[in-house]
């Protein structure tokens, strides 16, 4: 199972942002933008994971829900992958909650890593908008000069399988955790 846990974006706010980005999606129409229903934050992603791994990270989810309280995330301006060139990937900045984020992910990755082999790269939290998906058409959306922003309270973790699809991932809810307390799986 190709799995990743995640923060997800409540339907009005992600609304919010489909409206806001309407300008660009219809300047870079060739772009591969997120469906509304698939916007979210990862906070760690796990890859390939066999079913007899899933009470480890349950586990793991739990202990990160029970050490953070929600918090306020607020999304802010536009970003490119990488930073300078040609971009990758196009997203929202996090300018609100981003040591929440670092907690959840910094204790997702050491428990989970205990028994799985988990992605160690940097965490730059951040919602994806869109992937490039060919060299001809690079787009300079920091030079269209929009400035949108998204907040909401975060209030739990999600476990997420990806189902990869020819017109983009489908994703379903295998786990989920309430932040805060103790926190009850939802």
């Amino acid at each position: 199972m190709r799995l990743f846990i995640a923060l997800p974006t409540p339907d009005t706010v992600a609304e919010s942002i489909l409206l806001d980005t309407a300008a660009l999606r219809g300047k870079y129409p060739d772009l591969k933008w997120v469906r509304q229903d698939a916007l979210h934050l990862t906070l760690t992603f796990l890859g390939e994971v066999g079913k007899e791994n899933l009470d480890t990270i349950y586990r793991a989810m739990d202990a990160a829900g029970r050490m953070q309280e929600p918090f306020r995330l607020r999304y802010q301006g536009l970003g490119t992958f990488p930073g300078r060139g040609k971009p990758r990937v196009i997203f929202l900045p996090l300018n609100e909650g981003e040591e929440e984020c670092s907690l959840l992910h910094r204790v997702l990755v050491e428990r989970i890593g205990e028994s799985i082999e988990v992605d160690r790269r940097s965490f730059t939290p951040h919602l994806t908008l869109a992937r490039v998906k060919n060299s001809r058409n690079w787009p300079d959306v920091r030079a269209d000069g929009l400035d949108i922003s998204a907040a909401f309270e975060a209030r739990k973790i999600v476990l997420f399988r990806s189902h990869l699809k020819p017109d983009g991932a489908e994703y379903e809810e295998l786990y989920s955790r309430q932040l805060g307390g103790n926190g009850d799986r939802v």
